[in-house]
Parts: C-alpha cells; structure tokens; sequence
C-alpha cells in the first residue's frame, strides 16, 4: 500500500495566508490536522472549507507542545510539517509523493526558500530543514522557540537525508506574525524565557542574537552573538553555522570592527562558498582594512556571477569603481 501523508499546522488569525497553503498542501496529502491557538479571525472556517481537523489549543509560549498535540493526532505514515505563511511550489507538489514512497529515510531535509524583506541585501534567502518525516511516537519536537525535530529522529538513531523538495516562504517579508504580533518582541519574550532554563544553549542564545537584530538592537545582538562562541557552538548544523557567522561579520562591519569582520565572513564562507551576503562583507572588510586589491576581486566575482538575487545594485557598481579608481590601471592588470 502507498504510504499515507498528514499535514501538520499550529495556527492564529492566519485567514490571509491559510488559503495559499491548503490549496498548495492539499493536493498531495490525505489528511490536514491543524492546531489552533486562540484564532479570532476566519482562520477556522478557512481550515474547515478545506476539510482540516481543527484541534482547540491554549496557547502557552510553546511552539513544540503546540506542534506536538498536531502530531499525536496524525494517523499518517508520513508527516508533512508546514506554517501557515509557507506553501509548497508546484514541481514540489508533483513530486512529494514519489519521494515518501521511494525513501527508506525516517526524515527527510527541505528547502526553506524565504522572502526577504526589500532592506536585505538578496532577495532570496535558502536553508534545509527537517519538515517531512514517519509518524513515528518517539519523533516529537524540542524547545520553545525555533522548535526542532531532528534531535529526536538522530536520538533514536533515524536516517535522515536531504532533498531538493521547495517550500516557498513568505513570512520574513512582514514583521508583523500569527496573533498580529511583532515577530522579533514575541521571539525575544519566548527566548529570554526559555534562556533561564539554558543559558548555556547555543542554539538558543543565536536565536537571541537574531532577534535582536530583527528589532534594531544591534550593540545588544553583537555581543549575545560572540557570547556563542565561547560555547560548544561546534555542534549546531552546518546551515546555523554559516548564518551565525554571517551574521557576525554584518554586525562587526557596522561596529568598525574590520578585522573581525573578515575572520567571521571567512568562517562563513567555509560553511557556505556560496553565501554572497558574507563574500559581499568580506570585500567590504577588506576594504575598510586597506586590502584594496582583495576586496576588488570579491566585488568582480559578485558582479561577475550575475546573481538575479542580490540587491546591491549601484552600490556594487559604486564601490568597484572606487577601487579602479585606487588602484589605478597598471593593479588591475
């Protein structure tokens, strides 16, 4: 028998994106379960004119209880884990269903394809996540916030692989989140809560790092980001990594801190070849460091990628001049 795919959720007053995300997830699964914490809105009815099985939750500053009642609730072989501002693009939903039936995994990585708002440097931001997985009672989610999977299949020792299966994203385009809250105010609320619990917890305190970076604090969002480099930070996964350090190099060029600015956006880099928001850093950090020569090159290979998805626009075009300008012809030779 093919095996059967459940779609999990935890909503509020998500009537504005929930259409777009049944309508993308409903074709390809067999059931919908979604939790509900406290919606004022229609979001209910949206869920039920898709025939969803709507569970009443209240809401207690916990993303992984919450997700965890939608599992318990799942009869599916398969469970497919979206939130209500997501939506799986179309060769997605053409695939999914081979995937699931084909794979001897326990979890399965997707790719998280974001939004971004028009003030960031690209307008497409990529990271894997573990969202597709067997029903199994020993898979059940962790933290409060920024909640994760993947330790309880790894625990019981679960396969887990990648995929090039897309889910579109559209979140990180609005501040404003489920319950019309302020995303980065709900984040800190919850982090700084579940901080006195872990205060030594890395992935927590990057996630504080981000969120205060989200809300402007970014003195306050440099040094809790340093802060995780004096723990056993080694043991986040590589895509956490990557934008850890990424981060950091952003922040320690608006702070004048150049010469952590290229250590951090190398680090980076070795991550992740490809983060162009880091290479982008680096040629920055290295000009501001009077390494002209260096960074020239960096800002040739961004232009010379042709990358539909950076936003640097004149900017680049500005500061590669100002190098030839430095330089003179006989160095750009």
């Amino acid at each position: 028998m093919k095996p059967r795919l459940s779609l999990s959720m935890i909503v509020k007053d998500e009537e504005g994106s929930l259409p777009i995300c049944l309508e993308s997830a409903g074709r390809v699964v067999d059931e919908i379960i979604i939790v509900d914490t406290g919606s004022t809105d229609s979001t209910k009815a949206v869920a039920n004119r898709f025939g969803a099985r709507l569970i009443d939750y209240k809401w207690r500053d916990n993303f992984s209880e919450a997700r965890n009642v939608s599992l318990e609730n799942c009869s599916g072989d398969w469970i497919l884990v979206l939130d209500a501002d997501e939506e799986l693009v179309t060769e997605t939903q053409e695939r999914i269903r081979g995937v699931i039936e084909s794979s001897s995994a326990d979890g399965i990585e997707m790719i998280i394809r974001s939004e971004m708002p028009e003030s960031d440097v690209v307008g497409l931001d990529e990271i894997r996540l573990l969202r597709l997985f067997r029903n199994r009672k020993e898979f059940r989610y962790s933290l409060p916030i920024h909640e994760q999977i993947r330790p309880a299949i790894e625990k019981f020792r679960g396969k887990i692989i990648d995929s090039d299966l897309v889910i579109l994203h559209h979140g990180y385009a609005r501040k404003m989140v489920q319950g019309k809250e302020n995303r980065g105010e709900r984040n800190l609320k919850i982090l700084r809560k579940a901080l006195l619990k872990s205060p030594n917890d890395p992935y927590l305190n990057y996630q504080l790092g981000v969120a205060l970076m989200s809300t402007g604090d970014r003195v306050n969002a440099y040094t809790e980001l340093r802060k995780v480099l004096n723990m056993d930070y080694s043991r986040l996964p590589t895509a956490i990594l990557d934008r850890l350090f990424m981060r950091l190099s952003q922040l320690a060029v608006e702070m004048n801190d150049n010469n952590s600015a290229v250590q951090f956006a190398e680090r980076s880099l070795q991550y992740n070849p490809t983060n162009t928001i880091s290479k982008y850093v680096l040629a920055v950090g290295y000009l501001s460091s009077n390494r002209v020569a260096d960074g020239y090159k960096i800002l040739l290979k961004i232009q010379a990628d042709h990358d539909t998805n950076v936003r640097l626009g004149n900017q680049l075009e500005h500061l590669i001049k100002a190098c030839r300008e430095v330089l003179g012809s006989a160095d750009l030779a």
